[in-house]
């Protein structure tokens, strides 16, 4: 069974609000459009949504800033999540990704930190601090801290009670950090293995001691804890970077985790619609549970708000084939967007009580068809939807979808239009 779904999300791209503008699609370290109210109104939407809809979770990186609220606006969520049943987690960067105060005057700021103790900076293999420009929709650049200086830990773990001492949070998802890692002679003479644009090495020795410093404060909170990488073995022995398979060093990594957590792994490139490299190797055990997650309808690496239950069931089926009981996929763009909507529904359902196989037909007739106007149409819309890929079948597509709204009426008109609208923002770049 899947026991846990996590909807991720960069407070900068939450659109909940169909109609709000001045927000970004994909993208890290950008501004917040809004105001505290907006950030508010968003992630309350969002919130009530998921309980209403069997989401367990959404995790927020961004939670804290000056610019929409900071700690009170944070609380405000707390309280729409615990009336709602959803956990509320903070996306945490220990070394890198702004600290538990991802941006703002605070004290608990990781880049105010290092601007105040700038010996305290990881270093690159040239000596120069680690400053991370990102390529791609990323304007700010990630300031790194050197995971062997003994400050930098203290700090960490200081900052993670006091977050949750100050915050009722459900809980944190940590990263160590994948924008690459420092190479001064402390952090070269103290891991034991290669290092890519992450550190197993790193993951292992941090990990531990951040998930004691959240459970001082609660006990109960739920640990996530990012590997950025899937647990199938390299071939090669290679050092992969970000979504590959794990090193020969990995499971003795993972082995030092703490074991009340949950480890959140990558699926990209194990998974359709990529899957290029087999997967066998099952989730480890002894911990609270292993996480699945992937970039499917997400600008991110895919075609943002794109219609991929087909995809999801079949992530989900070898999840559940592999020993996983979690499962995520990115949740910043409001269900008004019929594919998001569907991927949600879709999230909520594999795996479930009502659906323990993941089965696609079993979803498109239970939940898609109520809202689509019958099996034999969600059937079409998941087909239809697919032709994003075939440019020669848009103009059909298309008209399709348009012959469906019209012999259609309310909400169930309203996601073919939809549809006849998404087909035809690739029909339109075909044609230029």
């Amino acid at each position: 069974m899947i026991n846990l779904r996590l909807l991720w999300t960069w407070d900068h791209c939450a659109q909940w609000t169909a109609a709000r503008a001045g927000v970004h699609d994909w993208g890290a370290s950008n501004e917040f459009s809004g105001n505290a109210e907006d950030f508010v109104r968003e992630y309350s939407l969002l919130l009530r949504w998921c309980g209403q809809h069997g989401i367990d979770g959404v995790v927020v990186w961004g939670l804290l800033r000056d610019g929409h609220g900071g700690v009170e606006a944070a609380k405000r969520l707390c309280e729409v999540a615990d009336a709602a049943g959803v956990k509320l987690l903070a996306g945490v960067g220990l070394n890198a990704y702004g600290g538990v105060y991802y941006e703002g005057a605070s004290e608990w700021s990781l880049d105010q930190h290092l601007n105040k103790y700038p010996e305290l900076y990881a270093r690159r293999a040239d000596g120069q601090r680690h400053i991370f420009q990102m390529p791609g929709n990323a304007p700010q650049p990630f300031r790194h801290a050197c995971p062997s200086r003994p400050e930098n830990m203290e700090y960490c773990l200081d900052g993670l009670r006091w977050l949750m001492e100050t915050v009722p949070l459900a809980g944190v998802q940590v990263e160590s950090g994948d924008t690459y890692v420092c190479e001064c002679s402390l952090c070269r003479e103290r891991r034991q293995n290669p290092i890519s644009s992450q550190s197993w090495d790193d993951m292992a020795m941090f990990y531990g001691p951040a998930a004691e410093a959240v459970w001082s404060v609660r006990p109960g909170a739920t640990v996530i804890l990012e590997t950025y990488s899937h647990p199938q073995p390299v071939a090669d022995g290679t050092t992969p970077g970000f979504g590959g398979g794990s090193p020969p060093w990995a499971p003795e990594c993972v082995a030092q985790f703490p074991r009340g957590a949950y480890v959140q792994w990558v699926a990209d490139y194990f998974s359709a619609p990529r899957n290029p490299v087999p997967w066998t190797t099952r989730a480890p055990e002894g911990f609270a549970g292993n996480i699945m997650r992937a970039h499917l309808a997400t600008w991110w690496m895919a075609r943002g708000e794109e219609v991929a239950v087909d995809w999801l069931a079949l992530l989900a089926q070898q999840s559940l084939a592999h020993g996983f009981d979690g499962l995520s996929i990115f949740g910043e763009k409001s269900p008004f967007r019929t594919g998001c909507e569907l991927n949600y529904l879709a999230l909520a359902d594999y795996g479930s009580a009502a659906n323990p196989e993941a089965d696609l037909a079993s979803f498109l007739t239970r939940v898609a068809a109520p809202l689509l106007g019958g099996p034999e149409r969600a059937m079409e819309y998941l087909r239809l939807a697919r032709c994003i890929a075939v440019p020669a079948d848009l103009e059909g597509a298309m008209a399709q979808a348009r012959r469906q709204a019209a012999q259609l009426s309310g909400r169930q008109a309203d996601r073919w239009t939809w549809l006849a609208w998404y087909l035809s923002r690739w029909a339109y770049d075909a044609q230029g």
